[in-house]
């Protein structure tokens, strides 16, 4: 969607704020949604989220799993267990 691909740029611009906010504004998350959020919540130190909006995204795309495992955002936090 048009809202993610905003949150991908406003991400790639550091502006996470605007990219949480964006997120939060789609009104059909997806699990790319959930996963970006994610990015996000990594980017800010905001380990709840980091847990919390991958295992959102699973439910949604188990794939999500095997992907968050080897992202290099989630590099400091345990997320093999989602």
């Amino acid at each position: 969607s048009s809202d993610v691909c905003s949150s991908d740029l406003q991400i790639l611009n550091k502006d996470y704020s605007a990219a949480q906010s964006t997120l939060e504004a789609v009104k059909a998350p997806n699990a790319t949604t959930y996963y970006m959020m994610a990015v996000v919540a990594a980017r800010t130190n905001n380990e709840q989220a980091v847990y919390a909006k991958p295992r959102q995204a699973a439910a949604l795309d188990a794939s999500i799993k095997d992907r968050a495992a080897i992202d290099k955002e989630f590099a400091n936090y345990n997320v093999a267990n989602l």
